[in-house]
């Protein structure tokens, strides 16, 4: 199972979890979890509410057009304001300065 996480503001990556759901390509192959973020975890825009979304893909169904479609809605919720993907490191814990970061991975 390929996990990406994503840090935004929690209004936006609601939007975002809508889309995914309703998208015909990651319908049913993605399953979503957002959870919300304390305001000390974000370093701008402290008044905002902040949340982080994880989006599941399982291995067998992670095809191109999962990604592509994946990428599209995320690069749409970053034109309503700012998103960045977590890097997960390999110990299992998160990168909290991911500032910039591009979409999801390369596959």
């Amino acid at each position: 199972m390929t996990i990406t996480k994503y840090r935004g503001e929690s209004a936006n990556l609601k939007v975002l979890a809508r889309e995914i759901e309703a998208d015909p390509h990651l319908a049913g192959t993605c399953s979503l979890t957002l959870t919300p973020l304390s305001q000390d975890r974000r370093d701008s825009l402290r008044h905002a509410n902040w949340a982080e979304i994880s989006v599941s893909v399982v291995s067998g169904l992670a095809t191109n057009a999962v990604y592509d479609a994946l990428k599209a809605l995320i690069e749409r919720a970053r034109d309503r304001g700012p998103v960045d993907e977590v890097t997960t490191r390999p110990g299992g814990g998160s990168d909290e300065d991911t500032d910039g970061a591009e979409g999801v991975g390369e596959r």
